[in-house]
């Protein structure tokens, strides 16, 4: 079992979404320690593929049961989220069509019928180090993942209702994995 501390934070000001904060119907941001890299520096795309690829095996189920449950709505289903990115030409990690990409963030979402969703992936200075700590070791960095959703109507503020709980588990669960997987 992961065993990195996660803990929530402000949402982040150096984000590309921040404009979308005051607006979202659904904000939510978590951050992890990076371990000091052995050589180079972390890329938002390494440490996207580390939080979003290979899931959990229940991940995996709750995502073939929502996929399921949200097709008889019309909502489309995770496989063709994927497939309609690159029919267009777009990248993805796993399923999720990447929107924007600078050298300290990468940020994935999905524009639906009953919802828009972002998230962020963000790379800063470690925020809760004192000083003296920060001076003698200036390559402490965290992770910073940091969801965004804006509702069309009713049933997308219900799906949120009922997804919320799962959300936030599956993301602290995901962020807990990544310092493991990027050593």
């Amino acid at each position: 079992m992961p065993s990195s501390s996660v803990h929530a934070v402000r949402f982040p000001s150096e984000s590309k979404l921040a404009s979308l904060y005051k607006s979202a119907y659904f904000v939510d941001a978590y951050a992890v320690s990076l371990p000091i890299p052995k050589s180079g520096a972390y890329t938002p795309d390494v440490l996207a593929r580390a939080f979003f690829c290979e899931p959990p095996a229940w991940f995996s189920l709750l995502m073939r049961i929502r996929d399921r449950v949200m097709a008889t709505f019309g909502v489309k289903r995770s496989t063709e989220i994927q497939a309609a990115a690159e029919k267009r030409g777009i990248d993805t990690i796993a399923v999720f069509p990447i929107l924007s990409r600078t050298d300290s963030e990468i940020i994935v979402g999905e524009f639906d019928s009953h919802l828009d969703f972002q998230t962020s992936i963000l790379i800063r200075e470690h925020q809760d180090f004192v000083m003296d700590y920060m001076e003698s070791n200036s390559e402490a960095r965290e992770m910073v993942v940091t969801t965004v959703v804006h509702c069309h109507g009713l049933f997308g503020k219900v799906y949120i209702a009922i997804i919320k709980a799962f959300h936030v588990m599956i993301v602290k669960y995901s962020l807990r994995r990544v310092p493991g997987r990027i050593r």
